[in-house]
């Protein structure tokens, strides 16, 4: 693995340079000719690896006769590259670093090995426009990338990965690393995942954040897995006040986080500086009292549209509080609710229904994974979706509680025991089961799902028409006699894109309306005798009674009283 000569000689000597002298491999050589002549063919990433990941042409395997010097020069020399991935052992002194950092094309770079020479890595933030996310999963010297951060750069996403189980860096060094952020008010994404960051790194990035102020631009902070207590926590949310763009935050697996930290949060949900519209707190042992904490800060929250609770300890009085402060008034936005692998029973599905059914109720998606939920529990859930137009998934655990709530599901998406109630029944729910890859494939999960949002109004028709093919049940609308014939016209004319559902032609469906228009003409006569006849033996009795009112009187004038009844 040679490569230590300087930039000149490489420039100078590059079209001449014989590729199969610096290449281990014809593919290697096929790299190397690609980016030396900018090659439209290349594609647009490159990844350097010690072996293969997917056999693909754009993975650079590296062997110790490949010239890694020459490697650099030519990606710093291309200007089609568009992603960089290293994820090889660098041995000391190539010049392999400083040749790909005088890249200006590369826009996603990612750096999973001890680069040695992070001085060149300044020259790549700092004066290639078109990076814009860099992700990093080792720090072989924390005072030098430092450095490269610190210059002013336009990277938007910025990613740190379990660098604590690759570098274990100080928390000093951490702290001069979050310290170097203060030049990068324009990042939009943060991810800093299993850095083993403490109590002075925290305190660092909240002075960072505060430093940005008004220039931030920060929609996304992700904190996963950090050990963050409730000093670190309540120190971040100081800085992160001051990010008025941050919509997303992400505290995944930080168990020290306690009943102090979550007032924190509660607090920050009742300021005027919080903008969030997502929250995970992803196995965080949030418990029932940190749940009715929670649901004080969001009672009069109104941009919330995404929680996640999952595996946060929650029972049935927790549940019954956090839904108390999630359907109020202003609380309209919740899009999704994740609260798999809690402990609250049936007491909490019941007061989870009452979200689920209120009007108010915006969510779209509702899981209650990693839970054993009996038939009571079910038939609550599929009460409370019978009149809901919103949700479209609703993923729980298939051990028995879906085979078993089977039938009353399917009674939720078609009842057919009347035209009215088909039309009644639920037309959004899309899937229930445990996720995406296992969704039920029924005909009316079909029918909701791949019906266009466009054309939602024609769901209730298509089951209609599934079940009543000519809308054969005509006796309920008897009582508007001929005044339902252009109703019932029009009503075809708006269900006319079923016939795509249902793979029939113009004159097929036509033949629908035809047939449902016969069997109301022909029903109609009956009625209108049997109305006929009603009303003449009404006027009948009318006159009896009259005449018999007459005779009365006229008897009573005669002074005879009232007339014996034979």
């Amino acid at each position: 693995m040679v490569g230590s000569l300087d930039y000149a000689y490489y420039k100078e000597h590059a079209q001449d340079v014989k590729l199969d002298d610096i290449t281990s491999s014809e593919r290697n050589k096929s790299i190397m000719q690609k980016l030396r002549d900018g090659n439209s063919d290349f594609k647009d990433s490159l990844y350097i690896l010690d072996e293969p990941m997917e056999d693909d042409d754009c993975e650079f395997i590296v062997q110790q006769s490949d010239d890694l010097g020459w490697l650099g020069y030519f990606v710093g020399e291309n200007k089609r590259l568009g992603g960089l991935f290293i994820k090889c052992y660098l041995p000391p002194g190539t010049s392999f670093v400083e040749g790909f950092c005088r890249n200006r094309s590369i826009q996603f770079l990612d750096i999973e090995c001890d680069i040695g020479d992070y001085l060149s890595l300044a020259s790549l933030v700092g004066n290639n426009i078109f990076l814009d996310s860099l992700e990093v999963g080792c720090i072989g010297n924390a005072h030098d990338f430092a450095v490269a951060l610190g210059q002013r750069s336009h990277l938007k996403c910025l990613h740190f990965e379990n660098l604590d189980l690759l570098d274990d860096l100080s928390d000093e060094e951490m702290s001069g690393i979050a310290q170097a952020l203060s030049a990068q008010p324009q990042l939009e994404d943060i991810r800093l995942e299993s850095i083993g960051l403490e109590g002075n790194g925290w305190a660092a990035l909240s002075t960072t954040f505060m430093a940005w102020g008004r220039n931030s631009k920060l929609k996304k902070l992700d904190l996963s897995f950090n050990d963050i207590d409730d000093e670190g926590l309540q120190s971040l949310l100081r800085g992160i006040a001051n990010c008025r763009n941050l919509v997303e935050l992400r505290l995944i697996g930080n168990n020290q986080i306690t009943l102090v930290g979550l007032r924190a949060l509660s607090g920050f949900f009742q300021s005027e500086s919080c903008r969030l519209e997502s929250l995970n707190l992803d196995r965080v042992d949030v418990g029932n009292e940190g749940a009715i904490i929670l649901a004080t800060g969001l009672v009069d929250y109104k941009l919330l549209k995404h929680l996640d609770l999952s595996g946060a300890a929650i029972g049935d009085e927790g549940m019954a509080a956090l839904v108390s402060g999630l359907t109020t008034a202003a609380n309209t936005g919740l899009e999704t609710l994740k609260l798999s692998g809690n402990s609250f029973t049936t007491a909490g599905i019941r007061s989870l229904s009452t979200l689920i059914q209120s009007k108010r109720s915006t969510l779209t998606d509702l899981s209650i994974k990693y839970m054993r939920i009996d038939y009571d529990g079910i038939s609550i859930l599929a009460d409370a979706l019978t009149h809901n137009t919103s949700l479209e998934s609703l993923f729980l655990d298939p051990d028995g509680s879906i085979y078993e709530g089977s039938n009353i599901f399917s009674r939720l998406l078609c009842d057919t025991s009347s035209i009215n109630n088909i039309y009644l029944s639920n037309h959004t729910l899309q899937t229930i089961g445990w996720s995406d890859e296992e969704v039920d494939r029924g005909k009316y999960f079909d029918l909701n799902r791949r019906i266009l949002p466009n054309y939602r109004y024609i769901v209730p028709m298509c089951k209609i028409l599934t079940h009543h093919p000519d809308l054969a049940d005509m006796k309920p609308f008897y009582q508007w006699k001929l005044k339902i014939l252009p109703l019932m016209v029009k009503w075809f004319q708006r269900a006319s894109p079923c016939q795509g559902y249902f793979e029939e032609s113009a004159e097929t469906f036509q033949s629908r309306e035809l047939s449902a228009m016969y069997r109301f003409i022909r029903g109609v006569p009956l009625l209108v005798a049997d109305g006929f006849w009603s009303q003449q033996l009404k006027q009948v009795r009318v006159k009896k009674r009259k005449l018999e009112e007459e005779e009365e009187q006229l008897l009573k004038r005669l002074g005879r009283g009232k007339r014996v009844s034979m």
